[in-house]
């Protein structure tokens, strides 16, 4: 049986992850950072290990060996410029964590390597500066891992917005400058984006490394003006 990483798999996105690679007949190791609620299935390990304060290296080395690993953690703060303390957080969760996990990965024989991304990493709203920058330099890394650590496949999926069923209502004024701006008027539910990691991840297309696919409904592709 094919075995998975997912970190950050408690959110939104990481639990469709895990939904999505059980159902496929994966056994999955599913890391978060506190307290989950998962339900109990014979192919599935949840393990707690708090990424900003331990080595991603380290996380990889608890679990063992495994096929695929899916960097999804990621830290979402909003902060303020002079918030330097805050800077550094999200770095080390969003950029250097998964390096270190991809530099053990290497050595454990992984295969594939599959970075959670943002458009952000293109352009940052106010508030997510650091943020952005964090996945732009994940996005880098990206490209640059395909190198250092081939033959292991490095790649990149930089996420629009994603929601449940419920975003609309729960922030409508997000929603609706979001649909404006997008081709195809919506946002994306995080099964989608489980059916693409996996798309990613299969042999089909194992030729693919060093690359970053967006994945925002076609938001890169507006001009803006």
């Amino acid at each position: 049986m094919a075995k998975v990483l997912i970190t950050g798999a408690s959110g939104l996105i990481g639990r469709a992850l895990v939904t999505k690679f059980l159902s496929d007949g994966w056994e999955v190791i599913a890391q978060v950072r506190n307290n989950h609620d998962f339900a109990s299935n014979s192919s599935l390990t949840v393990i707690e290990f708090d990424l900003e304060k331990r080595s991603g290296g380290e996380l990889l080395n608890q679990v063992g060996e495994v096929d695929l690993v899916i960097n999804n953690a990621a830290n979402q703060e909003q902060l303020q410029l002079s918030n330097r303390e805050g800077a550094i957080r999200q770095f080390i969760v969003n950029a250097i964590a998964p390096t270190e996990i991809a530099a053990v990965a290497m050595k454990l024989g992984v295969t594939t390597l599959i970075n959670i991304s943002s458009v952000e990493a293109l352009s940052a709203k106010a508030g997510h500066e650091y943020y952005g920058a964090s996945k732009a330099a994940l996005d880098s890394l990206t490209k640059s891992l395909a190198n250092t650590l081939a033959p292991m496949r490095s790649i990149s999926i930089r996420l629009g917005l994603v929601g449940d069923s419920s975003l609309a209502t729960r922030w409508p004024e997000g929603v609706t400058a979001w649909n404006a701006a997008t081709p195809l008027a919506r946002y994306a539910a995080p099964e989608e984006v489980a059916e693409f990691v996996a798309l990613l991840s299969s042999d089909s297309l194992r030729y693919v490394t060093g690359s970053t696919f967006d994945f925002d409904g076609g938001k890169g592709a507006n001009p803006g003006w």
